[in-house]
């Protein structure tokens, strides 16, 4: 209390001596306060959220140091010395490093700064400054105003100084006057400089002052006014006020995040800007980017490990986290992967919010260098690749057209399988092409799509007849096969449509295709027992089937040309399994529950149409008793026509949980309404084996692996047929990342990529709109050489209606023609419209040069000319013109350095604040270049990985294709024959294919010769010993 009336005390003693001093100072001390306190703000709000991860680690701290003391008791005092006697050498070993190192940053980062600002060094010409501004510059009124009160305060001091000058000198002259004395002194207190505060001199000599200071005044005023005039700014941005934005607003209006190692809260994003930190890691990467040499680069690289400093972050990136669309350019070696696209991966894996990601890498280092780190991240890594189709996932395109057949989607497994069509045939841009053309790709999309419906018939039927993996023999391989084996042989048929090989002469015949004959069998089985399948494939063939039998040739040739592709054995193993579900990529965790209330189709199913409420809950233990968490209270979810309910979980749930499904909603029918489903789930994990059968865990997260998610049913409702077999939950608590390797020189394998993405889409978007309009996961599609890429159908549309759904596609082309040269000019146009952010990186375009130089703006620059008179060369003139200048000419925007780029933005609301934006462009050069993968991120992507350091699972990997191939002749020969057989037998079947029995690979020849003797005995023929042996 009395240090308080001491402070208050001396406080006001000074307020009353000099306020305007105590003002000055206490506003600086608060601003400077203020300034501290939104500093510390952040870190402590963290803190105060993570108080209990805090006191935890301080308990655990506290727990280790007496574990460690009491250890230390109890051994004997020579371990104690020999233990003492390794720490000591151990650190003496590492000082002497660690200070060495510590020097050699220091020395390096002052080095590289003297060096760039020395001018004799740093040679290079201005680059982007080209308007000569004078020293003095007067750009508002404002400055003609406070010019003239500077000058009247010293107009006014100049008089203070003036009067007591005259003053002194009048009373010298006054006593020389009266005095008789030559020994008279002038006072020297006239020529004070403190005469200048000698503000009392308007009341002593008013006389003096007041016309002197209205002089000075004057004159002040009017010096202000010439002043103004000479060096005012008569620049109004009459041609062009465009700028770039300054690096505060970069700061105010995006998300600020670490720039390696440290997760942070929310979603990713792209990166638009980099800040370094002001630590001696932010300074060595700030010198990295100023100077970089391949000998000095790794030991600074080594000495920063030393000191333990690489693995923190040296700097921040300003992200855009809002769902936004990307175009970036920059040609071949113009550093995008380096600069740009591993940094997108690096921060989108870093995210608490992680996105799945779909990622174009033509050459494999993408993939290769990050698979670690992003395993480390909790990611699902697959890979697609054309480049060592051994090494890939397997992937069937007809994979989801399948599954929408198996659960008797008919329409839907049409259009999956149509959508398959107009990827692998549709190649006229829209609005360009001619008629024929269109009309070869329509009869071939037509034909494709009834050969593979036909094949989902074969299967559905064959499958009732004991063929258990029918429908592994659906793929496009044998698509191509049926057409090769069936179009290409031509047949005799009579009026009635029977087979005939030993015509008469008499008798009138037709003469047709083998595939023609197989679908009109097809259409009268069709009549016979009526199959959805047989319609739509009968459908789909009509409309290819307007040509003569002559013409047929042709369409048959169009449409194997799309296809030859998937005849090659590499392509053909790759495509005829599946390993990936696509929809799975945007939604993780999905329940699917067949509801039935009878076997029979004819009857109607009370469940269809229905509205059911979903909840999910599980138990949590607390103190003695447990409390109830509730993941999903009452989500509604339909039971589509064919009887299935589908619903996604957004929420990770725990090791066991229940899931309660009622069907008491007031739109339902009274007859469902008192239905109750109970199901509990339990996650069971992977076992390492052992004794114990602890959990396996992942070798870079260290988390425990999840095996799959046992569903028991608790309580069934009534009137339900259910079984174990009507559900199926998806379940994993990761998100994916899927690279697609596409080799530069094997560009025919391009068009899968195009049809995969194409699936993709398709997949997560129609979930979305039926569950919540949005993906659990963001989708982020990072394509690199999206040009390279077949145009992908429909692209435009996507990428215009994608982001409402979390679905965002970053494109990268080398140049805007590219772009049209792909898609067409009105499409290009489109795509990148909608891509509300561009990154300029570099480009050797000039179309492309001169059209971000235009959308960049201009600015009005002021034009200084000079001329004098020889006579008169003391006084120029100098005259000023207002001209128009780009931003940054084309010829700029090709010359632009590594690091260097320009960013376009389209849409940008509002700031963090709320406040509204101008979205002005972004030009990150000098000390906001963008940092290289090399200068930072070398222990996180590491490129020295190889194929063979990473272990992928191939399920198609040594399969033989004779074991899923459909013989069409056969085929052919059965569909017949059941067409006769269903005439006497209406409960017939088809009969399944004749797989032959590939040969077996045996471990050591006594499983050879025991298999042999075991083949020998089950056949009825008696062998001699010779024929034995």
């Amino acid at each position: 209390m009395v240090m308080l009336n001491y402070v208050t005390y001396v406080f006001s003693r000074l307020l009353a001596v000099n306020p305007i001093l105590v003002i000055v100072t206490t506003g600086g001390i608060s601003y400077g306060l203020w300034g501290l306190i939104k500093r510390l703000w952040p870190s402590l709000t963290n803190g105060w959220r993570d108080r209990k991860q805090f006191l935890k680690c301080c308990q655990r701290f506290i727990y280790d140091l007496r574990s460690s003391l009491s250890q230390l008791e109890k051994e004997k005092p020579s371990r104690l010395g020999k233990s003492f006697s390794r720490q000591s050498i151990k650190w003496i070993k590492i000082i002497p490093q660690w200070l060495f190192s510590l020097l050699f940053l220091l020395f390096w980062n002052l080095s590289v700064r003297a060096l760039d600002y020395l001018p004799f060094v740093h040679k290079e010409h201005k680059r982007f400054a080209k308007e000569m501004r004078p020293i003095l510059y007067f750009k508002t009124p404002r400055s003609f105003v406070f010019m003239g009160l500077a000058f009247s305060v010293i107009a006014l001091m100049l008089t203070n100084y003036v009067v007591a000058f005259l003053r002194a000198c009048f009373h010298y002259f006054y006593l020389t006057l009266q005095s008789k004395s030559l020994e008279m002194t002038f006072d020297q207190s006239g020529l004070a400089f403190s005469n200048l505060w000698w503000f009392a001199s308007f009341s002593v000599a008013p006389i003096l002052a007041v016309p002197i200071f209205l002089l000075g005044f004057g004159l002040a005023w009017r010096s202000a006014w010439i002043n103004f005039e000479q060096y005012r700014n008569y620049n109004s941005n009459e041609e062009g006020d465009d700028r770039f934005a300054t690096e505060q607003e970069i700061k105010d209006q995006y998300v600020k995040v670490p720039n390696k190692a440290i997760s942070f809260e929310g979603n990713g994003g792209i990166p638009v800007f980099h800040d370094t930190k002001k630590s001696l890691g932010g300074m060595t990467l700030r010198g990295h980017i100023i100077w970089q040499n391949r000998k000095i680069s790794p030991m600074v690289t080594h000495a920063q490990k030393i000191l333990g400093i690489y693995a923190k972050p040296s700097g921040y990136y300003y992200i855009e986290t809002n769902p936004t669309n990307m175009l970036g350019l920059g040609t071949t070696r113009s550093g995008k992967g380096e600069g740009f696209i591993t940094e997108t991966i690096d921060i989108n894996s870093r995210a608490k919010e992680k996105p799945s990601m779909v990622i174009a890498d033509p050459k494999g280092e993408h993939y290769q260098s990050s698979y670690h780190t992003l395993r480390q991240r909790g990611y699902d890594v697959e890979v697609l690749s054309f480049q060592n189709m051994d090494w890939s996932m397997s992937y069937n395109p007809l994979a989801l057209a399948i599954e929408a057949a198996k659960k008797g989607y008919y329409e839907k497994a049409q259009t999956y399988v149509n959508a398959v069509a107009e990827a692998i045939y549709r190649k006229t841009k829209p609005g360009m092409g001619n008629g024929n053309a269109k009309y070869w790709e329509d009869t071939s999309i037509s034909l494709f799509n009834a050969i593979t419906i036909a094949l989902f018939d074969r299967a559905n039927e064959a499958l009732q007849n004991g063929e258990d993996d029918a429908w592994d023999t659906v793929t496009i391989r044998n698509v191509a096969k049926f057409l090769t084996d069936l179009g290409s042989e031509e047949v005799l048929v009579d009026n009635s449509g029977m087979i005939v090989e030993e015509p008469m002469e008499d008798q009138i015949l037709t003469k047709k295709s083998k595939l023609t004959v197989y679908f009109d069998n097809l259409r009268q089985i069709n009549q016979r027992r009526f199959s959805k399948f047989r319609e739509m494939a009968d459908i789909n063939f009509r409309a290819s089937d307007f040509a003569s039998e002559e013409t047929k040739g042709n369409v048959f040739s169009s449409m194997m040309a799309g296809i030859t592709l998937f005849l090659q054995d590499n392509v053909a193993k790759l495509t005829s399994k599946n390993a990936i579900d696509l929809t799975s990529v945007g939604f993780p965790r999905r329940l699917a529950i067949r509801f039935r209330s009878n076997n029979n189709r004819q009857l109607k199913n009370a469940f269809l149409h229905q509205t059911a409420k979903v909840t999910i809950t599980s138990h949590k233990q607390w103190g003695k008793s447990q409390k109830e968490v509730v993941y999903v209270k009452e989500a509604t979810a339909l039971v589509d026509e064919a009887g299935y309910l589908t619903f996604v979980i957004a929420p990770k749930l725990p090791d066991t949980f229940q899931i309660r499904i009622d069907f008491n909603h007031e739109a339902n029918d009274e007859a469902v309404k008192d239905q109750v489903l109970l199901l509990q789930g339990t996650k069971v994990y992977q076992k390492a084996g052992g004794l114990g059968k602890r959990p396996k865990k992942d070798p870079y997260s260290g988390q425990p692996l999840l095996d799959k998610v046992a569903i028991t049913i608790q309580e069934a409702p009534k009137e339900s047929l259910l079984q174990l077999e009507d559900i199926e939950l998806i379940y994993s608590d990761k998100p994916k990342v899927i690279y697609l390797v596409t080799p530069p020189n094997q560009v025919a394998y391009n068009a899968l990529v195009s049809l995969f993405l194409d699936q993709l889409f398709n997949a997560n978007y129609e979930m979305a709109l039926s569950s919540g309009r949005k993906t659990v996961h963001r989708i982020v599609h990072v394509l690199d050489e999206f040009s390279n890429i077949p145009m992908i159908p429909h692209m435009e549309t996507k990428i215009s209606i994608g982001l409402g759904q979390n679905i965002l596609y970053y494109l990268w082309v080398q140049n805007l023609e590219q772009l049209s040269d792909k898609y067409g000019d009105n499409v290009a146009a489109t795509i990148r419209s909608n891509c509300s952010i561009e990154v300029y990186i570099k480009s050797n375009s000039d179309k492309t040069n001169s059209a971000y130089s235009k959308d960049l703006g201009t600015r009005t620059i002021t034009s200084r000319h000079r001329s004098a008179n020889i006579i008169d060369e003391a006084n120029p003139n100098v005259s000023v013109t207002q001209k128009k200048q780009e931003l940054l000419t084309p010829t700029q925007l090709s010359k632009l350095q590594e690091g260097e780029a320009v960013i376009l933005r389209g849409v940008k609301g509002r700031d963090k604040k709320g406040r509204k934006v101008t979205t002005d462009p972004i030009f990150l050069h000098e000390k906001t270049s963008l940092p290289y993968r090399y200068m930072f991120l070398e222990d996180a992507f590491d490129q020295s990985m190889t194929l063979s350091d990473i272990p992928i699972k191939s399920d198609h990997r040594g399969l033989d294709l004779q074991d899923i191939a459909v013989d069409a002749k056969t085929n052919f020969a059965n569909l017949i024959s059941w067409r006769y057989e269903l005439i006497r037998n209406p409960e017939s079947r088809l009969a399944g294919r004749k797989r032959p029995q590939a040969p077996k690979q045996f471990e050591s020849m006594d499983d050879l010769y025991e298999q042999t003797a075991i083949d020998l005995f089950q056949e009825d023929r008696d062998y001699s010993m010779v024929e034995v042996m």
